[in-house]
């Protein structure tokens, strides 16, 4: 049994962020860290875990499958977030998550990979070029990933199974394919976007390295 009814979940591998903890710690929460590197926290339980890009994004795409099913609520929260007061979230949803500020599109997210090399390209083409063929619409949305508020129920744990399939068969991006699966979905979960200037005036955002 989970001591807490909500958990919140972060990554730290190789050197891509800086680690700090909280300055804000939520009632009734458990905290939990996974990481490659040897740091000690006042507040997360730090969980050690060989780096391997695919499998790291499993953590937050199915944390239940590596801490289990016990919590009502479960939150990724990547290791460059930082709240400055209390999660303050819409009720009712099944996945609140960031609207992406610059983009509402999968395809324009691949050109953006492409561009910055964030992948092979020849495997986030072979991606795209499946949707493409699958008729998925331009300009469907785009979220970023950086945060997930996620109840436990089977819409949830469906849609991260596809999108779970998705990224360990092609990209690693994970924006890639978040909003492909729920458009494969016949009764896919409600999904709440929060506005970035709305997010970014209750959290602190640390650049990443």
């Amino acid at each position: 049994m989970a001591m807490n009814k909500q958990v919140i979940v972060k990554g730290l591998f190789g050197s891509y962020d800086r680690w700090a903890d909280p300055r804000i710690v939520e009632p009734d929460t458990d905290y939990i860290l996974f990481t490659d590197q040897d740091i000690t926290s006042k507040v997360f339980e730090v969980r050690k875990m060989k780096r391997e890009p695919k499998l790291e994004r499993m953590v937050k795409i199915q944390p239940w499958e590596y801490i289990g099913f016990n919590y009502e609520r479960y939150i990724w929260m990547d290791a460059n977030i930082h709240p400055r007061r209390s999660i303050i979230y819409p009720s009712g949803y099944d996945i609140v998550c960031l609207e992406h500020p610059y983009r509402d599109c999968v395809y324009q997210e691949y050109q953006a990979c492409l561009k910055l090399g964030k992948d092979d390209p020849a495997i986030m083409w072979e991606q795209v070029k499946g949707y493409m063929d699958e008729g998925y619409p331009e300009h469907n949305g785009m979220v970023q990933t950086g945060l997930l508020i996620r109840p436990m129920n089977e819409a949830v744990v469906e849609h991260a199974e596809l999108w779970a399939t998705e990224v360990m068969k092609k990209s690693r991006r994970d924006q890639l394919s978040f909003n492909y699966a729920l458009w494969q979905m016949q009764a896919p979960p409600t999904v709440k976007t929060m506005l970035w200037e709305k997010f970014t005036g209750g959290f602190k955002l640390i650049p990443h390295k």
